[in-house]
């Protein structure tokens, strides 16, 4: 019987490597946490209502935030304007004058104007991070909050149902989930250019949806798997339903031909993915790998070459794909 090359022991440097470092993480609550006391001393101060309160979301608060090749961190920290609250939607103040409020309160904390951007307010640190502020109202008797969308009004949205419901999808399938989710992202990293390729939101779901079972210490096999799996999909019928409030079609406007351009590179992936699975030397497959993460995918040092150091435990489960894994 030939035996395959497994680089689940890479797969983890390789989470290792992309995934957001405590240090870093402490600099970016700091810079968080002082930009939400100078909104809430805004409110309180100048104008005089009540402080607003904040909910994180989105990569960060679910954990599956990565460090990006070039560019910049993408920090996500809901304003939910407590003071209107107990007013009904007909008396709220327009979008733009919400936006005012925000922008105005944060202007001059970091030596780049803030970005007043349709669907929140961008803060910008050159250190190679920003934090965007999108600003909710939740009424009294509402079941979910409204976003304050510059050109569109008050629209539908809860990004925590969203956070929760991931969070529940990890509590049953485990933390390689979130691995995964962050495989895909460091995988678009490299690969996007200038394709058009889903948000990160968009593959997080996707990855909680399409999860496939029995890979438990294979992560090379579960990360291909789970691509076949949306690939199969996609090809089939490119939609994908937020699965919480408000359930829209999360794909509206793409084009046939960013459809088809993505199907291309998940395929690549796939039958890139499957070559290397299928190797018996690891160094060889390692070099695949590494064709599809570029430099953030670890380097395999031959066994000999090895002092005392650990290595995952291979487990007889089969690496080539097949009917064996179960969908989530």
């Amino acid at each position: 019987m030939r035996k395959l090359a497994k680089c689940n022991d890479l797969f983890i440097k390789l989470d290792e490597e992309i995934s957001l470092q405590s240090k870093k993480k402490n600099t970016l609550r700091t810079s968080r946490n002082a930009l939400r006391k100078k909104i809430q001393d805004y409110f309180e101060e100048t104008l005089e209502v009540s402080k607003p309160k904040f909910w994180g979301q989105g990569s960060y608060m679910m954990n599956t935030i990565i460090i990006p090749i070039e560019g910049e961190y993408d920090i996500d920290d809901g304003v939910y304007l407590i003071h209107l609250a107990g007013k009904s939607e007909e008396s709220w103040p327009a979008t733009s004058t919400v936006h005012n409020w925000i922008k105005n309160a944060v202007d001059g904390h970091t030596s780049t104007s803030p970005v007043d951007k349709n669907t929140c307010v961008r803060v910008i640190y050159k250190d190679d991070y920003h934090i965007d502020f999108p600003i909710y109202i939740k009424a009294n008797d509402a079941d979910h909050p409204k976003l304050a969308h510059k050109t569109k009004g008050w629209v539908d949205s809860d990004p925590k149902k969203l956070t929760n419901w991931f969070n529940s999808e990890v509590d049953d399938k485990g933390a390689q989930l979130k691995r995964i989710v962050r495989y895909f992202k460091s995988w678009k990293d490299y690969k996007k250019g200038n394709d058009k390729f889903p948000s990160g939101m968009i593959f997080t779901i996707l990855a909680a949806n399409h999860f496939i079972e029995g890979y438990e210490e294979d992560d090379d096999s579960a990360f291909i798997s789970v691509a076949k799996e949306i690939y199969d999909n996609l090809n089939s019928t490119f939609s994908l339903i937020r699965p919480v409030f408000p359930e829209e079609e999360l794909f509206e406007g793409w084009t046939e031909t960013a459809k088809t351009n993505f199907l291309s590179k998940l395929s690549s992936l796939i039958t890139n993915g499957q070559k290397a699975l299928e190797k018996e030397n690891k160094k060889e497959a390692a070099e695949i790998w590494a064709g599809l993460f570029g430099d953030s995918f670890p380097e395999f040092t031959p066994p000999e070459e090895k002092v005392n150091k650990g290595y995952a435990l291979q487990t007889s489960k089969p690496a080539i794909l097949g009917n064996h894994g179960r969908s989530s």
